[in-house]
């Protein structure tokens, strides 16, 4: 609202304030005009302006609270209008804004004559004020933003920073736990030795050398088994044991040059590689003549000195380019050290070939025992009291289309070889049993026969498998006899004893087979509830022209009467043996004097016609 009241002239007192205010503001030019103030309405914010030429320019100058301290959460707007301050006529006094929806709170006054054009003018300003004022607070408010913008992004790139610092710490550490890790795996953890693992990978390294390559060179494998190994540990504990080896593997270092990488692949052997000339023949014979030097000199070890005893196997990279394989010869010529007796042995190409044919032979098992190719022969075993059969041992036999036959005794060692005893074992206690079911109909006291062997008995489940086979079958276990050797004894005792006392509750007879072969044999009959010996076929053969081994045999069979123990003898084949064992009361026979191993057919004809059905009578 525009009034013509309470009009006055400027004063030098208003001058005085009105500078003193613009000198506040730091302006640089002359202030035309001036504010007062009526009542509560205080001036915060001042606009000035001059006039030059046709344009206006407007001043935004901020007071900051500086007359109305109390008052922060107000904002106030004054006007000074351009005047001509010689002139007598005009004045204004004020007009004010403040809060948030601009409430007027003043009243503009003019002194003297306002015109339209004061009026018009006084309006422009003050939309050019709203207009200011809303752009100065959006300023604030962005320059605010960009303030606390700025703060999040330093604390987020810190943080990142930090991030970066810790992931680099992070891969860091990981790194060298990969490299922790790998050195585990590739090395024994008490000697640092490289184990089986890191030994092929270093072997797969050295094949990619240039000289190996280019055939100036071949790689080989020395395999040393300390033969005395498991007694020397067993003396003088595993920790010493494991001192002992590095001091042996200080002392090849310290003796010979040429070797590149030692491994430790069990407890009690290691191996050895070293680049061999090609055209030096005498490069390998003297490497393993110093190493069995420094095996043969001793090792000091708390003021005793301790020898290894060690076979030495030797293979070459022209036999394989594949790391493993070359282990395995190298331990298959340590092996035939043993056979041999000799210190040093290298795998040559026979031994190539035979296990090539050994490979073929494990693969053509297997197929058969998966397949139940194998096929059982049965053998009787006679009463000598009245030449009645009471019995039949099992016998395994193989027909293969290349092998051709493939006896009892090969089988069971080709099965132990590549360990598939254990399939081969169950795959003939599994068909025995189901034949005996069968024949106990013909012959209900019928005994069959048969043999177990180490791997089997010394496992912890073998009695329940035994006994879940009879009742399946419905076979009682009185019909089952297990013959068991010495050498299935040593192994592992305690569980063998175990499954040998469980089997012997539920009624299955043991016999001890090739009875008189071993050392202990007297002490398993004394340890173990056998009910037989079996008395190896050796003892036979020669007894009718050697009297050292009648006397043997007849102090066997005389043990073994006082033993309350039955009396088989096997490998009778002529008539004069019959009569020997019948002449010192043995029990049973078994042998081609009575009857070769037949197939099932012929054994089951056969034993219809020892026990034929018992002749029927019709009463009239």
């Amino acid at each position: 609202m525009i009034e013509k009241n309470n009009s006055r002239e400027l004063t030098n007192k208003d001058i005085r304030r009105l500078q003193d205010f613009i000198s506040l503001l730091d302006v640089s030019f002359t202030a035309w005009g001036y504010c007062t103030y009526e009542g509560d309405c205080l001036p915060l914010k001042f606009i000035t302006f001059s006039q030059s030429s046709e344009k206006t320019d407007l001043k935004d100058f901020a007071l900051n609270n500086a007359f109305v301290p109390e008052s922060p959460t107000h904002y106030f707007t004054a006007l000074l209008k351009t005047l001509n301050l010689n002139d007598p006529n005009l004045s204004i006094k004020y007009l004010a804004f403040c809060g948030k929806d601009k409430q007027q709170l003043g009243i503009a006054f003019i002194i003297g004559k306002p015109d339209k054009q004061v009026i018009n003018t006084l309006k422009i300003i003050v939309t050019e004020i709203e207009s200011l004022l809303s752009i100065k607070s959006l300023h604030e408010e962005l320059n605010m933003l960009k303030v606390s913008h700025s703060n999040e992004l330093r604390y987020h790139k810190k943080h990142i920073d930090n991030l970066e610092r810790h992931l680099q710490h992070l891969k860091s550490e990981n790194a060298r736990l990969t490299r922790q890790m790998q050195y585990q795996l590739n090395h024994d953890t008490t000697t640092k030795m490289l184990n089986r693992l890191g030994l092929e990978n270093a072997i797969k390294a050295c094949f990619k050398s240039r000289t190996i390559i280019e055939g100036d060179a071949y790689l080989s494998v020395i395999l040393l088994q300390i033969t005395n190994g498991e007694r020397i540990q067993a003396r003088i504990g595993c920790e010493g044991f494991d001192t002992l080896l590095s001091l042996f593997e200080q002392k090849i270092s310290k003796t010979t040059p040429h070797i590149h990488y030692y491994a430790r692949i069990s407890a009690t052997e290691l191996a050895l590689t070293t680049i061999v000339p090609s055209l030096d023949e005498h490069f390998l014979p003297n490497l393993c003549r110093q190493l069995s030097n420094v095996a043969r000199k001793g090792l000091g070890f708390k003021d005793q000195e301790v020898h290894f005893h060690v076979f030495m196997g030797v293979a070459n990279s022209y036999h394989t380019n594949n790391a493993s394989q070359l282990i395995n010869n190298a331990y298959q010529a340590a092996v035939s050290c043993k056979e041999s007796g000799s210190l040093v042995n290298t795998y040559t190409e026979a031994d190539h070939e035979e296990q090539k044919q050994f490979n073929q032979l494990e693969h053509y098992l297997l197929q058969a025992v998966r397949n139940d190719d194998l096929i059982l022969h049965f053998q009787p075993k006679v009463d000598l009291s009245n030449d009645k059969w009471v019995g039949a041992e099992v016998l395994l036999r193989w027909k293969h289309p290349v092998l051709g036959d493939v006896s009892n005794e090969a089988l069971i060692h080709m099965a132990e070889q590549n360990g598939l005893i254990v399939e081969v074992g169950y795959f003939v206690l599994r068909n025995a049993i189901d034949r005996a079911s069968e024949w106990i109909e013909i012959a209900p006291n019928f005994v069959l026969s048969v043999n177990v062997s180490a791997k089997q008995i010394c496992s912890p489940r073998f009695a329940d498998r035994v006994l879940e086979m009879l009742t399946h079958n419905e076979l009682p276990a009185k019909n089952l006899e297990l013959e068991l050797t010495e050498s299935c004894l040593v192994s592992n005792f305690d569980v063998a004893y175990s499954n040998i006392s469980q089997l012997k509750q539920s009624g299955v007879k043991f016999a001890l087979d090739d009875f008189g072969t071993g050392y202990a044999s007297f002490s398993y009959l004394r340890k173990l509830p056998f009910d037989s010996i079996k008395i190896d076929k050796e003892f036979l053969a020669n007894v009718l022209y050697n009297s050292h081994d009648k006397t043997i045999l007849r102090s066997i069979i005389n043990v073994a009467k006082k033993l309350d123990k039955q009396v088989v003898v096997e490998g009778v084949e002529t008539r004069a043996q019959h009569r020997f064992v019948c002449s010192e009361q043995c029990d049973i026979a078994q042998g081609f004097y009575y009857a070769k191993p037949m197939p099932r057919d012929i054994f089951e004809s056969q034993l219809e016609k020892q026990y034929p059905p018992p002749k029927l009578y019709i009463i009239r």
